[in-house]
């Protein structure tokens, strides 16, 4: 099965402890490649209209404003759903 690049690795990242920045998400690689911050956007665009993250917006002592992002309950199905698939996958190749 093949899966968007990035897709899973943002949502996996995003359902972590806390809101996750943009800068989180360009740290992540893929066989050895980091994605791209044009990919990283459009990913995060993407997610926040299927509804599978969600953006937080708070503030630091200065006032400055944090725009964070975390997986929502339908980013968690999802998730799950995924590691379902993909044990699935694996029982049924290792036949």
């Amino acid at each position: 099965m093949v899966m968007i690049r990035g897709v899973l690795e943002i949502l996996q990242l995003a359902n972590s402890y806390g809101p996750k920045s943009f800068n989180d998400f360009t740290k992540i690689t893929i066989r050895g490649k980091r994605l791209s911050s044009a990919t990283v956007s459009k990913r995060i665009n993407e997610l926040i209209l299927d509804k599978v993250i969600e953006q937080t917006i708070t503030r630091s002592k200065t006032g400055r404003r944090i725009i964070g992002y975390k997986t929502t309950e339908k980013g968690r199905r999802v998730i799950e759903l995924a590691k379902e698939l993909e044990e699935d996958l694996s029982h049924s190749r290792s036949k």
